[in-house]
């Protein structure tokens, strides 16, 4: 069966009909029959009358019913047609809490706060008890509207800011996180404060209660605070953004997530994700390897032995880089080079120096670079060289001889030399020899 078969007006089969036209013919239904009625029955009001005493229990202004007549049609609008029609639109098999929820609950507390206030007019004996649930009505009126603001201001307000705000300064931040959550404080701060209002509590008692609590609060989440400064601090130094690679602790990074406590960075090497409090790193020396841009220069140390020709290692050191495509070629301030670099104890150390177009693939590229470069040497014939030492023994037997002898030699001049003499020795000898005479 053909595509078009299946389809009524440009719509599936499936589309409800039924609903939609149900949908507009109540919501006419309505709005006709209200002038209607009013003629047909122009009663000011209608009363619940007690027969034993014959007053009036209840009194019931026309506004007072037409306004709970809607609340009970908009009720059965939204059950019967609107939920059914926005799930076919939206592709969905069960109800979910969105705007268009909370949009029903408006309706029907603002309904019962208004049908409160019509019955406290015509009803001075049941006004203080009218009167609490009118302010319920408002205060579930208030909570719902705050709700609805801030669900809206969320999935819709803050997207359209960050992207506005991000092309209209060429700025790379994501301020989204930053928006969302100051945001979503002032919308709920002015939420509170206005179902306070709702039941007359006094705002300079809570204010004192709101920062004694501020206050130990603070005292106790000092971490959690400062974690929260560094992330507005991180977001509006606009150091990196989401989809960064950066060097941290001496690894290669990608930076997934920047919230208002703590940033989610990917670990290349080691495929984890690394979560850092937002005043740790706020503390930390990084590398952004993708700022100014997303190239890369990679210096690559190379030391051949001094039985090589400089000219030629050049040449195949610069051979390499332009036979790689990820190399930059065309940009005449980023063409690969070779520097000769110094004279080593064992070596010639040469430095080819290439700028790579997606520092992303940097690991890749630098060990790719580093078989080339073996490769290309090995071919060309020139040796790359290592440290060398000579190292000499000798016969301990012959070194041992000499000693002794260089010794012997040493006690034999000492003893053919003549022994000066003091006068004290001299003095010494001759009574030794007075008394071998005696």
């Amino acid at each position: 069966m053909s595509t078009s078969a299946n389809k009524v007006f440009g719509l599936r089969q499936d589309f409800p009909f039924v609903r939609v036209f149900g949908f507009f013919l109540s919501f006419f239904s309505m709005v006709v029959m209200y002038p209607t009625i009013d003629r047909i029955v122009p009663n000011p009001y209608y009363s619940i009358t007690n027969r034993q005493t014959g007053e009036d229990f209840i009194i019931f202004t026309n506004e007072a019913i037409w306004i709970l007549i809607m609340m009970l049609f908009v009720i059965f609008l939204t059950l019967v047609f609107i939920i059914p029609i926005v799930l076919y639109f939206r592709g969905l098999s069960k109800w979910e809490w969105d705007p268009t929820n909370v949009v029903f609950w408006l309706i029907i507390t603002w309904s019962l706060s208004f049908f409160f206030t019509e019955m406290a007019k015509t009803n001075p004996d049941f006004g203080e008890y009218v009167l609490v649930l009118t302010k319920i009505a408002d205060g579930c009126f208030v909570i719902f509207m705050t709700v609805f603001v801030l669900r809206v201001y969320s999935n819709y307000m803050v997207p359209l800011m960050s992207d506005w705000i991000n092309v209209g300064n060429k700025s790379d931040t994501q301020y989204g996180p930053l928006l969302d959550i100051l945001g979503s404080i002032l919308i709920i701060v002015f939420g509170i404060t206005n179902f306070l209002s709702t039941f007359n509590v006094e705002f300079g008692v809570l204010v004192a209660g709101v920062g004694v609590v501020g206050l130990v609060i603070a005292l106790a989440a000092q971490d959690t605070l400062s974690n929260f400064f560094s992330g507005i601090l991180l977001l509006l130094d606009q150091g990196f953004k989401t989809g960064d690679m950066i060097y941290f602790n001496d690894t290669y990074c990608l930076i997934r997530e920047i919230g208002l406590r703590s940033t989610k960075i990917y670990d290349i090497i080691n495929h984890v994700i690394i979560i850092i409090p937002n005043n740790a790193l706020a503390n930390q020396n990084i590398l952004n390897l993708t700022k100014p841009d997303r190239y890369y220069r990679l210096r690559i140390e190379v030391g051949v032995s001094y039985d090589s020709n400089p000219d030629e290692v050049e040449a195949a050191l610069l051979e390499v880089a332009k036979n790689n495509a990820d190399i930059e070629q065309d940009d005449p301030t980023r063409k690969p080079l070779v520097r000769f670099q110094n004279f080593g104890d064992s070596t010639l150390n040469f430095a080819l120096v290439a700028w790579i177009k997606n520092v992303i693939k940097i690991r890749q590229i630098n060990s790719d670079l580093h078989h080339q470069v073996f490769e290309k040497l090995r071919q060309e014939k020139i040796v790359i060289a290592f440290p060398q030492r000579d190292v000499h023994f000798f016969d301990e037997s012959k070194i041992l001889q000499n000693a002794t002898k260089s010794i012997d030699e040493t006690i034999n001049v000492e003893a053919n030399e003549p022994i000066e003499e003091d006068d004290e020795t001299k003095k010494l000898l001759e009574e030794i020899e007075s008394r071998n005479s005696d």
